[in-house]
């Protein structure tokens, strides 16, 4: 299935061939694309998407350019920063930077209004947090096949692979969410790769995830993690997270009470808390493991 027409313009032929190019052979990138160097041909095409760069606006007048665009009825615009200066009220991708990164945008923008497909899982560990991060990392294997999957840890010490020890991540995005932030961060800008599975970080200190408010978390649910490029994203607790809701927003849990002699014991009080908190149906999502 092809999705529709894709016109990208801007004023580097070289550019434009290699991005091309790389797209075209992408199997999940699903447009048809066509390249100009010249933004008055491009408009003639009446493409669905427009990728469009700061610098063929500016080549072409912005007051002019402006004004065409606009009469494009049903186009989707998405701006490529470049150094131009040139900046409109449309969706920013950084023209500077890989192919690769770039392709994860355009999906991540693409899917701010996509259905609600990616699957999201949790695991719960309360007796390891590195067994149920290991954990994890089987599931995401198993479900790799249905599409890439993103591993989020949750936990205070993560033994997750980490590109850097100043690696930003989830803590990052909501700070940028919550204030509110002209150039709002995605979740790809931080996101990393480590073999066949993608990873973004956790929080820095239980601190900062404990500032995030509900509100913040139910947006990150259902507008981010739902609507990602994602076939699966697994976040890995090891503790009761601040707000229930977490676990009820998964779509399963897999939960591993302990092999210590406890593990009884942390069943049957996880099971008095949640009905004493009204959420019986919470325990229909836990898959022991």
């Amino acid at each position: 299935m092809v999705y529709g027409h894709m016109c990208i313009c801007d004023v580097e032929l070289l550019y434009l061939r290699r991005l091309a190019a790389y797209l075209r052979r992408h199997p999940g990138f699903l447009w048809r694309i066509k390249t100009y160097t010249d933004l008055g041909a491009c408009l003639k095409e009446m493409p669905e998407v427009l990728l469009v760069s700061g610098q063929a606006l500016t080549e072409y007048g912005s007051r002019e350019g402006d004004e065409c665009l606009l009469e494009i009825v049903g186009c989707q615009i998405i701006l490529l920063k470049d150094d131009s200066g040139y900046d409109g009220a449309w969706p920013v991708i950084d023209k500077y930077q890989s192919a690769k990164k770039l392709y994860e945008d355009l999906l991540e923008i693409f899917g701010e209004e996509a259905v609600e497909d990616t699957e999201v899982i949790g695991i719960y560990g309360p007796a390891s947090g590195p067994e149920a991060e290991r954990l994890a990392v089987e599931k995401a294997r198993e479900r790799l096949k249905n599409g890439e999957v993103l591993l989020i840890s949750l936990a205070e010490f993560s033994t997750f692979p980490v590109e850097n020890s100043d690696q930003n991540g989830l803590g990052e995005w909501f700070y940028y969410h919550m204030q509110k932030q002209e150039e709002r961060k995605r979740i790809s800008d931080w996101v990393y790769s480590e073999g066949d599975m993608d990873y973004l970080r956790g929080f820095r200190t239980v601190y900062d995830r404990m500032e995030v408010k509900l509100e913040a978390w139910h947006y990150f649910y259902m507008d981010t993690l739902r609507k990602s490029r994602y076939g699966t994203v697994i976040l890995v607790f090891e503790r009761m997270p601040e707000y229930m809701e977490l676990f009820m927003w998964c779509d399963r849990i897999y939960v591993q009470w302990g092999q210590d002699g406890f593990g009884d014991f942390r069943k049957r009080e996880f099971e008095k808390m949640t009905a004493y908190m009204g959420m019986n149906g919470l325990m229909e999502k836990m898959m022991e493991e």
